[in-house]
């Protein structure tokens, strides 16, 4: 049984996403308009689930480090251990903030790409990556469970991580961005050999958008098909227009970033539009030549019986890692 929190980070307008699973009970997903500290405490009166927290990645902070070492004995995990806290001590010259978890990615041994570390011996390769939460964050699960690595039922994750990490491994890219258009804000992540090198935001969310749609009175075509578009040339005229603004204000925030020499994968319930990938495609390929795609569900990805939203693609991943995804398929059966 587990909750799974996704975070929509609005000071004004706070919401989470939320799907719970019961094997009794099954599945249900719904919106709790409140912000973390309200599903926090809510999350504490179902003690006896497994609660996953997917907040939003400005909560976090990432390091990685290149690691290389030369074994004529088999590497250990008190080997491990004895780098692992070499650079958790250096970063204490960095950051105050606190250690979340780590992970170990780009394994080689004798110049040979491995699945695993320990036991591994001669010439070694690594990439050691932290992941650090920041201290408001922290302080304000401990507020609620106590000390929250005692709570074992409790999982906190950036919102991307697992999406990133999809994009890596089963699509085999490496560098790339990763822009999310949400209700109020666009978010963009640059990933640089596999790990976020790069986090920047604006305010520049589907609500800008709609607000151009209200000054020009074609708000009630937000959700129309193509078709229906067409059939009123004036409307079409307009959507047009100000999706075409909305694209240049968007790629000239990409332009002031330097963020426009990769591919960027999109990840927002935007591209409904039917207009707005063409226009912003062949805005964002003005400036490197380079593409959009916009990031759906894929044949990997198990939906559960359910279509889901563009916007739902960490979440989905998320259900597909193995734990969670064991449990809602034995579930169907």
């Amino acid at each position: 049984m587990f909750y799974l929190w996704q975070e929509e980070l609005d000071l004004r307008h706070p919401k989470m996403q939320v799907f719970k699973y019961n094997p009794q009970l099954g599945v249900q997903q719904y919106c709790n308009y409140q912000d973390l500290n309200g599903s926090i405490n809510q999350s504490l009166e179902f003690q006896d689930y497994d609660h996953y927290f997917l907040l939003d990645d400005s909560r976090f902070h990432f390091f990685r480090f290149d690691v290389y070492r030369e074994k004529e004995e088999v590497f250990t995990i008190d080997d491990y251990n004895t780098i692992l806290q070499e650079r958790i001590n250096y970063l204490k010259t960095i950051t105050k903030e606190e250690l979340l978890f780590t992970t170990v990615d780009n394994i080689y041994v004798q110049g040979q790409p491995q699945k695993f570390l320990i036991w591994a011996k001669g010439q070694i390769f690594f990439r050691l990556c932290l992941i650090y939460l920041n201290r408001n964050t922290l302080l304000d699960f401990n507020h609620r469970y106590g000390d929250i690595f005692e709570h074992k039922n409790l999982h906190i994750f950036p919102e991307s991580f697992k999406t990133i990490s999809f994009l890596k491994r089963r699509l085999e890219r490496d560098n790339f961005y990763l822009l999310y258009i949400k209700e109020s804000v666009c978010k963009i992540i640059q990933v640089q050999d596999g790990f976020y090198k790069r986090i920047e935001a604006i305010n520049l969310g589907v609500s800008f958008l709609m607000q151009m749609y209200r000054e020009n009175q074609i708000v009630k075509y937000r959700y129309k098909s193509q078709s229906e578009i067409e059939a009123n040339p004036l409307a079409k005229s307009l959507i047009l227009e100000t999706t075409a603004f909305y694209t240049q204000q968007l790629c000239k925030w990409l332009q002031d970033l330097q963020l426009t020499q990769q591919d960027l994968f999109l990840v927002s319930p935007i591209i409904k539009n039917p207009y707005f990938l063409e226009l912003f495609n062949k805005e964002y390929g003005k400036l490197h030549g380079r593409y959009i795609m916009p990031f759906h569900s894929s044949s990997k990805l198990q939906t559960f019986d359910r279509e889901r939203d563009a916007g739902d693609i960490d979440l989905l991943i998320f259900l597909n890692s193995k734990a969670l995804k064991t449990q809602l398929l034995e579930n169907k059966k």
